[in-house]
């Protein structure tokens, strides 16, 4: 996990962007004594691949194309080439860990191991404070990164049943945001909605490749077929078929009030390393049935 978000310097990141339209939060800082920053109100960011959740900081985007694997998390309009750029800029990464045991020990063993050893071999400093905790009940680690007398990172390890490592370079109100939420799904407000939107995404996406637009049609809300007819629709099928036969994949998506949104990433079968595509896919719960409500997919160039 540290090598992948460390050692990309020299790579240049696609930087595709789910943008995200937050209610407004108010955050705060006691002059005295440091509150909890508010948070109610902001959407959250689901990983439907491995079931965590968070809520996304007011005016931020979450970014989870250009590191496979990872949430890069930051406000637009951005300039970056690599993560540390991302971090220069206040942005934030997130990134599950490799951990089958989930005990709280095997979760400190871990850190004080192999976390510990990876992150001062790669970011080439002894410098690391260490301070574990609990919060929304499982166990924590806060670590304070310093490199000639300087901080270059900051960094929160949430154990439990779905560990995740949050970075940044400091640890800023937005930081807060997610630091502050960031669960397992089974333990937040999302718990049983995951099922249904996992479930709706693989038959609209089924619907598409089998290109069924009649079935993909009828079963739409009422505001994708106010939009656009079905004729239009099995149009935009047929011009992405060979889109459509690819891989396609789905990481994760924001959920606010009832709607989920979130990027489809298509790479085409038996390619090593392919160049991906992009498209969207939008749901709303109406009637306690997630529907699909807008649907983006890639058209070959002419």
């Amino acid at each position: 996990m540290i090598k992948k978000l460390t050692s990309l310097s020299h790579k240049t990141l696609f930087l595709f962007l789910v943008i995200i339209i937050a209610i407004g939060a108010v955050f705060y800082v006691s002059a005295n004594k440091a509150k909890p920053i508010a948070t109610s109100g902001l959407p959250e960011y689901l990983n439907l691949g491995n079931s965590y959740v968070f809520k996304i900081p007011k005016n931020y985007s979450v970014d989870a194309q250009s590191v496979p694997g990872a949430e890069l998390i930051y406000s637009t309009p951005i300039t970056a080439k690599t993560v540390d750029d991302i971090y220069n800029q206040s942005g934030i990464a997130a990134q599950p860990l490799a951990l089958t045991d989930h005990s709280p020990k095997a979760f400190k063993d871990y850190v004080n191991g192999t976390y510990l050893s990876d992150l001062k071999k790669n970011l080439s400093t002894n410098d690391v404070e260490v301070k574990f905790g609990k919060t929304n009940g499982s166990d924590n680690v806060k670590i304070t990164v310093r490199k000639d007398g300087k901080q270059i990172r900051y960094i929160y390890l949430k154990g439990g049943q779905h560990p995740v490592a949050v970075l940044a370079k400091t640890e800023t109100d937005n930081f807060k945001v997610i630091e502050q939420t960031i669960n397992d799904v089974e333990n937040s407000d999302l718990e049983n909605e995951t099922d249904g939107i996992k479930k709706s995404i693989q038959n609209n996406i089924q619907l598409a490749k089998d290109q069924k637009a009649q079935e993909l049609y009828a079963g739409a809300a009422p505001a994708l077929r106010a939009q656009i007819t079905q004729d239009t629709l099995a149009s935009g099928l047929k011009s992405a078929s060979s889109y459509l036969a690819q891989n396609i994949a789905v990481s994760g998506g924001s959920y606010s009030a009832g709607e989920f949104s979130a990027a489809l990433r298509f790479t085409p079968v038996g390619q090593d390393n392919p160049q991906p595509t992009f498209g969207a896919i939008a749901l709303k719960k109406i009637d306690g049935q997630w529907k699909l409500q807008a649907l983006s997919l890639p058209t070959p160039k002419q």
